[in-house]
């Protein structure tokens, strides 16, 4: 069956080509985290200093510097572009994709392995985070790469395939895969791969009798690795900044983001099922296959060491993440490859089973009915998508719900050819959100902002920013930007005896000119913010409410 891989591969290239990598650099950078690791990388080019992370030219400790190394090598090849910073999640999905059908077809087989690579490369969330410039995809792959790597170095297969012929390589893998996820996010990529492989190693002991089948020397040659690749840029940063960096990234960043409510307002127990659950779309109904095998299981009380491991992959970080107090839906992204093998697998021995069949059947339908109300909404929400003529809009949605039918007319046919028509619906969606939903037919939005503020600015004439573009347009503009976090500190710095130049909402603008400070308007911007686009404002499209008006002024 190795003869099939190499065509397996190229398709989920193709299909990885289509999802991640199509329209890499549309739209522009969006107002939200990405405009941070953008400009930052953008920075780091400029000022040549590689060590300490910038943002609008002050350091940012929040977050380690791989990921502005990969963006700023990036520009370094191709130009600071949103493509350029993009490409390292873009990349980090093709990782993904290959690293879970790699791991499937070790422990599950061929078609299996097929099969979870295109449901890897075409869900929801590793769809939206290829195109984002932010570390939480390639997070996702080290922390993947270091789970997989880490169970073929330290316990038996549980398939019974032979040993692998050198387990300190596998070993070694695990631990430059985890200095890495350190480098890209901090301690929380080793923590959420112990997580996954501490209750692994108990069931392996009641299974077999033993914790671990390598060697102790094996261990600590492994640890030693994963401390010379991480250890000399948090030193360095020590050394540079003091150890007021160490706890500002070790206790603030990572301590109190997740055990307080500093960063991220609280959020119910019940916070990562619903985003997991729309994280796998077009996917997701397929998880009804899992309810007759559980059943199964617990009646016998047993079950297959595969889907143990891989439940246990998929819900300790779950677990992790549910128990922090700080909560973010792109948290989810290591949960992708074990589910996605899951589903898989259940769905190949699903369309070779006449008992459960039927609920494939369904599961199918069920899939392109969702599509078909995401066509929907779309068609709904024309209102909003201003950039573009509506009739586009709904080219769009016409098509991704043609997709959705041709699913739900096949889902009682060859178990593939849903499967083939979900792919063909999300690579549709993917073009068409990023080619006109969210992007431009010319300059985007806060480009335009941008080219105002450039054409007003005299010589160094400072300028502020109040409740809009918050984090992309210092990328656009190239000058740093004064950050007025209320609007009586704008209302202050628009008295200033010289020339200042203000970028806020329209209506805060309005505000200022009831208040009686006088205003010169030099331009203005309508605009959707995509970066901060909910369902709610899908379901109840109003202009008024969801569209941003954007002015730049001055006060003389």
């Amino acid at each position: 069956m190795a003869a099939h891989v190499p065509r397996h591969l190229l398709l989920l290239a193709a299909i990885c080509a289509l999802t991640f990598f199509a329209a890499l650099g549309r739209p522009a950078l969006t107002d939200s985290d990405e405009g941070f690791y953008a400009e930052s990388a953008r920075e780091m080019v400029e000022s040549g200093d590689w060590l300490t992370p910038y943002y609008n030219y002050q350091p940012r400790f929040e977050k380690p510097v791989l990921y502005y190394w990969m963006a700023a090598g990036a520009y370094l090849v191709a130009g600071p572009s949103p493509g350029a910073a993009r490409l390292p999640s873009a990349l980090a999905g093709l990782g993904l994709v290959l690293v879970t059908f790699f791991c499937a077809r070790r422990w599950c087989g061929e078609t299996e392995a097929l099969l979870a690579g295109v449901i890897a490369a075409t869900s929801a969330a590793g769809i939206a985070m290829a195109h984002q410039a932010l570390p939480d995809l390639p997070l996702a792959l080290f922390i993947t790469a270091a789970v997989s790597a880490a169970l073929v170095g330290l316990f038996d297969d549980p398939r019974g395939a032979p040993e692998p012929r050198s387990r300190l390589a596998w070993l070694v893998a695990a631990a430059l895969a985890a200095a890495a996820a350190t480098l890209m996010k901090g301690p929380v990529g080793p923590a959420l791969a112990a997580a996954v492989l501490l209750p692994i190693a108990v069931f392996e002991r009641r299974r077999r009798g033993a914790w671990l089948r390598a060697r102790p020397a094996h261990l600590l040659l492994a640890a030693a690795v994963f401390l010379a690749a991480v250890v000399p840029w948090y030193a360095a940063m020590t050394a540079e900044h003091g150890v007021a960096y160490l706890y500002r990234f070790f206790g603030a960043e990572n301590l109190e983001r997740f055990a307080t409510a500093r960063y991220n307002d609280p959020r119910p127990v019940w916070y990562y099922l619903p985003i997991v659950a729309g994280g796998l779309l077009p996917w997701t109904p397929f998880m009804l296959l899992w309810w007759p095998a559980a059943r199964d299981a617990w009646r016998r009380r047993t079950v297959d060491p595969t889907v143990l491991r891989l439940a246990v992959w998929a819900a300790a970080p779950l677990l992790v993440y549910t128990l922090s107090v700080g909560k973010q839906p792109r948290y989810i992204l290591p949960l992708l490859p074990p589910l996605a093998i899951l589903l898989a697998w259940f769905m190949t021995h699903a369309a070779a089973a006449p008992a459960v069949r039927r609920l494939f059947k369904a599961a199918a339908a069920a899939g392109g009915g969702i599509l078909l109300l995401i066509a929907g909404l779309l068609l709904r929400a024309r209102p909003l998508f201003i950039e573009w003529d509506s009739a586009w809009t709904a080219a769009v949605a016409i098509a991704l719900g043609a997709c959705g039918a041709l699913v739900c007319l096949t889902a009682a046919r060859r178990w593939w050819q849903p499967v083939a028509g979900l792919a063909a619906a999300m690579i549709v969606a993917t073009l068409g959100a990023h080619y006109v939903l969210l992007a431009s037919p010319g300059p985007a939005p806060v480009q335009r902002m941008a080219a105002l503020v450039a054409d007003a600015r005299g010589a160094g004439e400072p300028y502020c920013r109040h409740r809009v573009f918050d984090r992309n347009l210092v990328f656009y503009t190239g000058a740093r930007y004064e950050d007025m976090v209320t609007l009586d500190v704008a209302r202050d710095f628009l008295q200033s005896p010289e020339r200042v130049l203000c970028v806020l909402r329209a209506e805060d603008a309005a505000r200022l000119e009831r208040d009686g400070l006088p205003l010169r308007r030099l331009g203005s911007v309508s605009f959707l913010n995509t970066g901060g686009l909910t369902l709610r404002a899908l379901v109840d499209p109003d202009p008024e409410r969801v569209l941003i008006e954007a002015v730049l002024v001055a006060n003389r």
